[in-house]
């Protein structure tokens, strides 16, 4: 079995970050080992940059198995003022031609309609010291690299068929690299070893990335639709329940989610006292594309009591969303899931335990944005980024902190006196503030 981390990622340009990067602590001696990494900052600092960067790292790797298009430029995915954004990221993947480190890179630009890659390159190095990096691939609008060999090296034939599939890559908005139509080609032209590595980004790491993001729960607050993350050992993604009435869904996602509960039972009375989720099977019915549909509810249960789970609070409500992949995280050192806001509503000495057990004792990542500072008392500094003022240094970790030291304390007194590489907040002065409210409330004629 490949086992694939994250070991870095830089973004430039993206969002309201003109440049940022994070490191995340793992080596190829510690791979069965959680990374819970949390970062923190001011609203509008660029923490939910990085979970669209990975959003966007997901949609860009699965075109071997999916037409996903890249966002919509009404997304606004690039910093105002610039023309391109880009993204880079370390893997270190093992597998059974050894130990690698292995780095995709893409650069992203927008037309009337959407982002669109004007650049991708995948190198990768072998985990021996003297080992230099080789170019695995390269593409830009003009031309492609197999290796060493651009197009002018190339036959006709083939010259023509990269040309065409470049061509169709930025017409779909899809990845070059990873295009389905480029697949056959590059298992001619690479070796063993070289197929394998993409393999592992395509397919392992792809499957196991989760990327929980404000557009994907906020069905939940707004319409009652609750979007269950998914990792079972067959099925991955996600499945949207409707709270506001008996649900219908296929028989096989019917099936799908009652796994998941049963899987989430086993945990969720331990975090929260004597509740359970009940499945409640109304009928069966037809469906309108005539497959075999089942008509539901999900019943919270304590005790003898049953209610509807729409009753639960939105905190309780968002924890059993994501409980599958916070289990995965725990199980399966593949598994890598990115959360945005996972303290939304969601009580902070909870949280702090629920993070503690992950780090103590999971195997995966768990990379997460998060406003309660409870968080920066359990996790090791290591672990921790914050937001800087500076958007040329957008992420950066506390320095003159001990391991005994309360990391909460030392960046509060870093948003209240200095004292770091960078700022971390930009001030506030309460009385500008109190002097806002007063003269918002004077009525004008």
């Amino acid at each position: 079995m490949a086992i694939i981390k994250i070991k870095k990622i830089k973004v430039r340009n993206l969002r309201n970050v003109r440049s940022g990067e994070i490191t995340l602590v793992v080596d190829f001696e510690t791979f069965f080992k959680a990374n819970v990494v949390g970062l923190y900052g001011q609203n509008g600092s660029g923490k939910t940059t990085i979970v669209d960067a990975f959003a966007l790292l997901k949609t860009l790797i699965s075109g071997w198995i999916a037409d996903v298009k890249l966002p919509a430029r009404e997304k606004r995915m690039i910093l105002a003022g610039e023309d391109k954004a880009n993204i880079e990221i370390e893997f270190l993947v093992e597998n059974q031609f050894g130990t690698f480190y292995v780095n995709y890179f893409v650069e992203l630009q927008e037309d009337e309609k959407r982002l669109y890659t004007t650049a991708e390159r995948v190198t990768y190095r072998e985990n021996e010291k003297g080992k230099r990096s080789k170019v695995l691939l390269y593409a830009t609008e003009e031309d492609v690299q197999i290796r060493n060999a651009s197009l002018a090296d190339m036959n006709e034939k083939l010259r023509v068929q990269m040309l065409v599939i470049n061509q169709l890559a930025r017409k779909q908005y899809m990845s070059f690299i990873f295009h389905k139509d480029l697949k056959p080609i590059l298992q001619e032209k690479l070796t063993e070893l070289e197929m394998q590595l993409l393999h592992n980004l395509a397919i392992d790491f792809n499957r196991d990335l989760h990327v929980v993001n404000n557009q994907n729960i906020a069905p939940l607050f707004e319409e009652r639709i609750m979007p269950f993350s998914v990792h079972l050992e067959r099925t991955r993604g996600s499945i949207p329940y409707d709270l506001k009435g008996p649900a219908l869904l296929p028989e096989d996602a019917f099936y799908i989610l009652c796994e998941v509960i049963e899987q989430s039972n086993r945990v969720l009375s331990t975090i929260i006292p004597e509740l359970t989720i009940k499945i409640n099977v109304i009928t069966e019915q037809t469906l309108d594309s005539g497959e075999k549909g089942i008509r539901f509810e999900f019943l919270s249960q304590r005790g003898d009591c049953e209610l509807p789970l729409r009753t639960e609070s939105e905190g309780i409500l968002k924890i059993i969303s994501v409980l599958s992949v916070l289990i995965a995280v725990y199980n399966n050192p593949n598994a890598c899931v990115i959360i945005d806001e996972l303290d939304s509503g969601v009580f902070e000495y909870l949280l702090g335990e629920l993070l503690t057990v992950i780090d103590e004792g999971g195997k995966g990542q768990l990379i997460f944005t998060s406003h309660n500072l409870r968080v920066l008392e359990v996790l090791a500094i290591k672990n921790l980024w914050f937001t800087t003022t500076n958007e040329n240094t957008r992420y950066m970790q506390l320095k003159g902190i001990k391991e005994v030291n309360n990391a909460r304390d030392v960046y509060l007194r870093a948003i209240q006196l200095g004292g770091q590489d960078e700022e971390v907040y930009r001030e506030t002065k309460t009385f500008k503030i109190k002097r806002a409210f007063r003269k918002a409330g004077v009525q004008h004629d």
